[in-house]
């Protein structure tokens, strides 16, 4: 994730929620649960960076809690700082075992509490940088087609369990084969370079995945997009193109609330169908559906 971090705290006693709030609102974007089954909602919903999980709540404790969120797949690689007023081994153990990164201990001490959360948010900005590096085209500096395939997958089962819609579009380079023809594989490499540049400028901002398909073809998972402003972004995307490049794109763009009707594989193939009737009604087009 790009920018400022995110924190979820989850605690069924108010004031542990405020203290904490206080101390760590100048390191990161604070939300907050007030119980183990909205906190795995809420961790579902905002893909915290970190989590601190109380371990001692009424109806779901930490331990069932951290259970439900390693067994999400969207969920599962969040690190997960448990908070207790137990120091026994045994209790601590168990915790480690089940997946917890690190114990923060009460009563809470700012300076300690401050100084963990630093160390496991550097620890994420660091797993982050190699991620980038081994899932990042190499001439485009986009998200690459393995990058582009987890994504995918873990944005449906995420959008899918919040009820949220989801917008998918698939961008091609039109004639780009007669352009590397004419022009070169270099001068080809270097359209590329500039329309994957394009594409992250209108669409990085919103926290839009962009990836390199394949060849010419770029891809962006819009997540909790409705189609209006998907399309919106897109004709956006294709007029700059011409504009800045002297080249056109077409695309094709889907949009749906992910159910049990449809699978991702489904999902991708409407906006391949929709790139193609873009390609057959004469290029520089956006074609489109929602399902």
């Amino acid at each position: 994730m790009v920018g400022f971090k995110k924190i979820l705290i989850i605690d069924d006693e108010i004031i542990n929620l405020q203290v904490l709030s206080d101390i760590l609102r100048p390191l990161a974007t604070i939300h907050v649960a007030k119980s183990g089954k909205q906190g795995v909602r809420k961790a579902i919903q905002y893909q915290p960076d970190l989590i601190l999980l109380d371990v001692n709540m009424e109806n779901m404790d930490g331990f069932e809690t951290i259970k439900q969120l390693k067994g999400e797949s969207v969920t599962e690689s969040i690190p997960i700082i448990f908070i207790s007023a137990m120091t026994d081994y045994d209790h601590e153990e168990r915790g480690l075992s089940l997946g917890a990164a690190d114990y923060i201990f009460k009563p809470f001490y700012a300076g300690i509490v401050k100084a963990r959360v630093s160390v496991h948010l550097e620890l994420v900005k660091q797993r982050e940088q190699l991620e980038a590096l081994a899932s990042n085209d190499f001439l485009t500096q986009v998200a690459n087609r393995r990058r582009y395939d987890m994504a995918l997958r873990k944005e449906w089962l995420r959008s899918k369990e919040l009820k949220m819609p989801l917008s998918l579009a698939i961008f091609d380079i039109d004639d780009f084969k007669k352009f590397n023809d004419e022009f070169g594989h270099s001068a080809g490499d270097e359209l590329l370079v500039k329309t994957a540049a394009i594409l992250k400028s209108v669409f990085s901002l919103n926290g839009y995945l962009v990836s390199r398909y394949g060849g010419e073809e770029f891809a962006v998972i819009m997540q909790n997009t409705e189609q209006e402003l998907a399309s919106v972004l897109v004709n956006k995307c294709l007029n700059k193109v011409e504009r800045d490049i002297g080249v056109t794109f077409s695309a094709g763009v889907v949009t749906c609330i992910p159910n049990d009707d449809i699978d991702v594989k489904q999902f991708f193939q409407f906006a391949d169908e929709e790139l193609y009737k873009s390609k057959l009604s004469g290029k520089n087009k956006l074609s489109r559906i929602s399902v």
